[in-house]
């Protein structure tokens, strides 16, 4: 079972987090879960220079009780598999250090659809913590019922791919597709012997084929209840041509993967994983590392 760490910020968008995560911990594959709020240091009350930091013991202890109290309708927090941990410092850093040092698998957040900042950037967190991490908008029904997996043909992707099978276990109702978004190359500089329409026609079957091949090799042979998809794009933005297919199609969860490491040996994401983290149109994200 998976060790998470889910991000408590003490608004109305942890309900929505709580909710969903009771609803699909045992899809999710959750074990022992570890509940984190993080406070600032010093309130800054004054434009100026005057600084109140009301956090005495008593005052931790009473935000700590309310926390337990929130989470205790949805989780039993006497489970011997629910812990609570109160932070103080950078939210960002707090948050990834504590996931480190618990060993999570993964690290769930909350979002507040319709806003791209909300104390915590949920993109930040999830790009710099070295396990999985899943965002849960705040205006999304809790179905899951159909799974987007983009492919980029990379391992990241292959990784997601088992995942969301993973994620749809013995249930055949639930649906993937595996969308591949492309460029069609500049037509002008080429003299077909074809209609253009063929010639498009032509390129979408070749890389729904490639995309095909992938899936099979990922897999294996069964791959009658995946759905192969391949949209060409005509500008620049691949996150934007995959928030609107899913918006389109019904989409209600979101798998994908992050790419590379950094200098300082946290994991990065790509440009694309970002983008759609930063959209309004929010879907629950797992991002698999």
């Amino acid at each position: 079972m998976r060790r998470a760490v889910v991000a408590i910020d003490l608004s109305a968008v942890d309900e929505k987090l709580l909710t969903y995560l009771k609803v699909h911990r045992e899809r999710l594959g959750i074990g022992p879960i570890a509940f984190v709020h993080v406070l600032p240091e010093k309130f800054h009350i004054y434009p100026d220079d005057k600084i109140w930091s009301p956090l005495n013991p008593k005052a931790m202890e009473d935000i700590l009780d309310n926390i337990k109290k929130s989470v205790g309708r949805f989780f039993d927090p006497k489970d011997k598999n629910t812990e609570f941990q109160l932070c103080k410092g950078d939210p960002l850093s707090e948050l990834v250090d504590y996931a480190h040092s618990w060993e999570a698998d993964l690290v769930v957040i909350g979002q507040k659809s319709g806003v791209k900042k909300h104390g915590i950037l949920a993109k930040n967190l999830v790009r710099n913590v070295k396990c999985n991490g899943l965002v849960v908008p705040d205006d999304r029904p809790d179905d899951l019922s159909h799974i987007l997996v983009p492919i980029d043909f990379s391992r990241y992707s292959a990784k997601s791919l088992k995942q969301a099978l993973e994620l749809r276990g013995e249930n055949e109702a639930v649906k993937i597709t595996a969308l591949h978004v492309y460029e069609l190359p500049a037509m002008g500089y080429y003299k077909l012997s074809m209609t253009e329409r063929k010639f498009r026609k032509g390129i979408r079957e070749n890389i729904e084929d490639s995309l095909r091949k992938f899936v099979q090799s990922q897999i294996g042979e069964d791959t009658d209840n995946i759905q192969i998809k391949a949209i060409s794009r005509g500008v620049p933005g691949v996150s934007n041509y995959l928030t609107e297919y899913a918006l389109a199609s019904n989409v209600d969860f979101i798998v994908m993967g992050a790419k590379g490491h950094s200098k300082i040996k946290l994991m990065l994401m790509g440009s694309v994983t970002e983008g759609v983290l930063a959209t309004g149109n929010f879907f629950p994200t797992l991002i698999v590392k």
